[in-house]
């Protein structure tokens, strides 16, 4: 695009990982397509080809060696890649790396690398389309610009940045990870693959090493040595020689771990992390080695048949049957290159103060960076990962793809498996589905695309590469129908949010009657906090009826934050911004966490994952943290309603159920006191009594009558008797929050210590107080907010993230009447 650049020599500078957008952003040629409706006016970018250069020196010492692999570990999309006036060769995947031995070419100085890249759409036709191009989904739309395209399905690159509900068209283009060069003399450790057989007083691993010996045709001998150390601590040592053939060798190792610490989901024990690192030599001389983190762990699914028929569907970690909480991920932006190693810590670790044990890779997304994984395994978040097939044919019975795919799943299986985050491997996202029920009549396609790549390439590439970890051909899949209740995973859409009924989308107690056993995709949308629609406004008002407002505004919303402020608060239509962003984001934060309670409390599921939990840009969507790493409200909600230990109230037929969950390995025992109370505190009818939860339990604990109490001026209610139990009252929902006849709350503050960026304090109320919450600024980080509070109840606060010059003068503490 020699037309717009504005470089003495026609090239901008840049650095890798680079998205051609990154240069053209910082250098103001195009606007950020996050903001404001820049995405539109930066869509040229996808029409062209984009060359990259790299002019560079080799040492003499790496020359010398035997082989020089150039490696790409990722080009977007189709690229051509060139050395000192060589064609190494065209490569059109970004899920799997480029590489190419260049000893033959490379030289001291003056080495000139090339690479032309394009977004890979440009080479499909309408002829390549014939057949499933109707059975590609898209959420094109007129106001949003056309989001979606069909052509996608042709390019292995993240399908996402065409356009989705919750995103717009930014097509990404570039070499969008490392690139660099690696010599090696006689050998190369390829890989270092670690398996827990099986754990107890002492664990037995299964550890194999693949070597690949350079000389064509002689062996080698070669000495090796196998350290494994935990903490920096050497647990295991293991030396021995090795006659290598010529090409790949494979060394086995069968080793025994004393008193092994086990590594578990967050919220279920610690997460110990084990390295493995295997050396090997010729000739006293140390050719090459590899080292990896391992964590000692079992996980299987577990389908065994319940009573009625029909079959569970969980997973089992450690041989603990482990309800899976969390919610699905998406790449971290639009541009998603240029998401730091600082944005994923900020959003993992999030994730883990949100009590999730799980987020599902989005098979719409990407594989995503070694550093993700490496967070998942040092929080405790298990990964179920979606191979990236997703809401499309794909067109499998060509060769080429059908190659391609393979390639892919083979390297990502190698790369991840030794990973004890990751729990699960599926197939796709949504075709299977999308062939059940929207693929019909003149959208069914001429052929089931995509269809051997789920139920053929993928199983046999997670058996030969990682046969320990779980595979599972689709989401949601299971049963005669893949979106039943009968068996498998469920996306719990169109009983709900996507329900033509408004009702049904807006009223938390449809999620009670859920008979799915795994439910891995439902939401509901809420706005972000002003700060942040500021700023993705780029500088305009926020206005709900502007253009801009309904650009960043999610497809599926369709009203429904609005009827939902209605029915639970008072009428939307009267409202100012700062109003409608209160009340919405309590809705958004009721519905999820009402959810998730009663998705836990139901005996035959064994997962919730809410869509979504990370945003690409910003809008009024899906997630509880946004695009610039801010706490929705909704973040308060769902972090209680996955708390390790838990009470949760349901009634029927004028009887409280009271329910207790303990994800912990340790024995919970308090007591707690439960019954009936006045929003005005004035009257009081409880008793007491001691509960126990045994380790790694969810159960029915006890119930009690509701009797003739009015509801509407009070409520029932469990909680522990001491405060230090830290266990959240359980109060029970009669009816929409609107409905009830509660006082004006006096709140007050006390006993608050400042420490720098840390501070602490105490909130009460004499009467009932709903959503409390504070005026602190956006980037801090409380242990609770909108919260409600039993009359005389207490609730401790701690809040990180303060700014030095924050001036806790104009604290206030607010409620909702």
């Amino acid at each position: 695009a020699h037309e717009v650049l504005d470089s003495a020599d026609g090239w901008l500078d840049a650095s890798l990982p680079c998205d051609v957008h990154m240069p053209l952003i910082g250098n103001n040629l195009i606007g950020d397509p996050v903001i404001a409706d820049y995405s539109f006016d930066s869509e040229w970018v996808e029409k062209k080809s984009w060359w990259f250069k790299k002019e560079f020196d080799i040492p003499q010492e790496p020359l010398r060696r035997a082989v020089l692999e150039l490696v790409c570990e990722t080009l977007d999309a189709e690229a051509d890649v060139f050395l000192n006036g060589a064609h190494l060769g065209h490569h059109r995947s970004a899920f799997r790396p480029f590489v190419a031995d260049v000893k033959s070419l490379a030289k001291p100085t003056g080495n000139a690398l090339l690479v032309r890249l394009t977004t890979g759409v440009e080479r499909v036709s309408e002829n390549d389309l014939a057949g499933i191009g109707q059975s590609v989904n898209t959420e094109a739309d007129g106001s949003r610009g056309e989001r979606g395209d069909k052509r996608r399905v042709f390019v292995r690159k993240p399908q996402y940045c065409f356009g989705w509900d919750w995103g717009p068209r930014v097509a990404t283009c570039g070499i969008t990870g490392p690139a660099y060069i690696k010599a090696y003399d006689t050998l190369a450790v390829r890989r270092l693959r670690c398996v827990t057989a099986s754990t107890g007083n002492r664990a037995e691993l299964r550890i194999e090493a693949e070597i690949e010996n350079f000389r064509p045709y002689s062996t080698v001998e070669a000495a090796f040595c196998l350290q494994i150390s935990l903490s920096g601590k050497q647990v295991h040592l293991e030396t021995g020689e090795r006659l290598l053939m010529s090409g790949l060798n494979y060394i086995p190792f069968t080793v025994e771990i004393p008193t092994p610490a086990l590594w578990w989901p967050n919220g279920m024990g610690g997460q110990p992390l084990y390295e493995a690192k295997l050396t090997a030599s010729t000739g006293g001389e140390e050719k090459d080695s590899i080292a990896t983190r391992f964590g000692i762990r079992t996980v299987a699914l577990d389908m065994e048949k319940l009573d009625g028929g029909e079959y569970g569907f969980a997973l089992r970690v450690n041989g603990v049957r482990t309800f899976c909480k969390g919610a699905n991920w998406i790449p971290a932006d639009s541009i998603y290159a240029r998401v730091t190693d600082e944005k994923y810590e900020s959003l993992i670790r999030e994730a883990a103060n949100s009590n999730f044990n799980m987020l599902r890779v989005w098979g719409g997304g990407l594989y995503e960076r070694d550093v993700f994984y490496d967070l998942c395994d040092e929080y405790g978040i298990l990964v179920w990962q979606d191979f990236m097939f997703a809401c499309a044919a794909y067109p499998d019975k060509l060769e080429w793809f059908r190659r391609e795919a393979e390639l892919e799943m083979d390297y990502q299986t190698r790369r991840l498996s030794n990973h004890p985050c990751l729990a699960m491997w599926c197939g796709n996202n949504e075709n299977a589905q999308c062939f059940d029920e929207l693929w019909v009549g003149e959208r069914r396609p001429a052929y089931l695309g995509g269809v051997v790549c789920s139920n053929h390439i993928a199983p046999a590439v997670v058996r030969r590469n990682c046969p320990e970890i779980p595979y599972w051909n689709s989401s949601p899949y299971g049963g005669e129908h893949p979106n039943g209740d009968l068996a498998g995973d469920k996306h719990h859409w169109g009983e709900c949010m996507m329900n033509a009924d408004m009702n049904k989308r807006i009223v938390p107690e449809e999620f009670d009657t859920v008979t799915a056993k795994f439910v891995s995709e439902y939401g509901y949308p809420g706005p972000c906090l002003m700060e942040t629609i500021k700023k993705y406004l780029g500088g305009e008002q926020p206005d709900r009826k502007s253009r801009l407002w309904a650009l960043h505004n999610n497809t599926f919303e369709q009203h429904t934050v609005d009827a939902g402020i209605t029915r639970h608060y008072r009428d939307s239509s009267g409202m100012n911004l700062e109003e409608y962003l209160l009340y919405a984001s309590l809705c958004q934060g009721l519905m999820l966490g009402y959810s998730l309670e009663a998705l836990r409390s139901l005996g035959q599921c064994s997962g919730a994952l809410y869509w979504m939990y990370n945003d690409c840009w910003g809008e009024t969507g899906w997630t509880t943290i946004d695009y610039y790493l801010m706490r929705k409200p909704s973040f308060y909600f769902v972090r209680r309603a996955l708390e390790p230990v838990k009470l949760i109230l349901r009634a029927a037929d004028g009887v409280v159920r009271v329910m207790g969950i303990n994800d912990t390995a340790e024995e919970h025992a308090f007591e707690v006191e439960y019954g009936y109370v006045s929003f005005d505190g004035s009257m009081r009818d409880t008793q007491r009594r001691g509960v126990a939860l045994p380790p790694f339990s969810r159960r029915a604990l006890f119930s009690f009558g509701m009797g003739s109490l009015d509801t509407l001026t009070g409520c029932y209610f469990v909680k522990p008797v001491d405060d230090g139990a830290r266990i959240h009252a359980a109060i029970l929902r009669t009816t929409e929050f609107k409905n009830l006849f509660v006082p004006q709350a006096a709140l007050a503050i006390s006993g608050f210590i400042r420490d720098g960026a840390l501070a602490r304090f105490t909130v009460s109320s004499g009467t009932y107080a709903h959503a409390v919450h504070f005026n602190l600024p956006p980037q801090a980080r409380l242990s609770d907010e909108y919260f409600d509070l039993l009359p005389g109840q207490a609730g401790h606060i701690t809040v990180e993230g303060l700014d030095a010059g924050w001036d806790a003068s104009g604290m206030r503490c607010n409620c909702i009447r």
